[in-house]
């Protein structure tokens, strides 16, 4: 055999084949546990959370154009187009459907005049459940508890007349 130059021969260096013993095989099991548990369903969560938060911003953004449209008499009814009529439309499609939401949004409709043109905000809360619930992570929110999330924009209206009407 061939000496390395620590005077130990390379097949007592390193050594080839398995152990009989099995000593890898019974951490496996426990390792696998925790990168799942710990690092791959919190990161599916995370990544869930940023589709979810995105298909809200949407709702509130389609809201928010009807609104700035719509006479304020349409606009903050609640059996409206923009509070009821756009949420419900926004469900039943594919990407509401990918927010699992624990209840309807809510959403509020204010308005502002100020001195150069009349604003109108949108405000959607909605709750939001994980995809993944980890048993052992159950309070916090995205991993185990409904994650609250609030989304308000304001645009200034089409038409300032349709303020009054």
């Amino acid at each position: 055999m061939k000496k390395t130059p620590f005077g130990l021969s390379r097949r007592k260096q390193f050594p080839v084949g398995r152990r009989r013993r099995g000593s890898a095989l019974s951490e496996a099991g426990p390792a696998l546990f925790l990168l799942f548990m710990f690092a791959i369903f919190p990161v599916v969560d995370l990544i869930y959370f940023g589709v979810s938060y995105f298909s809200i911003v949407t709702l509130n953004d389609l809201q928010l154009r009807e609104a700035s449209k719509s006479p304020k008499s349409l606009a903050v009814s609640a059996k409206g187009d923009v509070i009821a009529g756009i949420p419900t439309r926004w469900a039943n499609s594919a990407l509401g459907g990918l927010a699992r939401l624990t209840n309807p949004p809510l959403t509020t409709v204010n308005y502002k005049i100020s001195e150069v043109a009349v604003y109108v905000s949108v405000e959607t809360k909605v709750s939001i459940e994980p995809l993944l619930k980890i048993p052992f992570l159950a309070q916090i929110p995205g991993m185990g508890a409904p994650v609250e999330i609030n989304i308000a924009r304001t645009k200034p209206l089409e038409n300032p007349n349709d303020m009054f009407r």
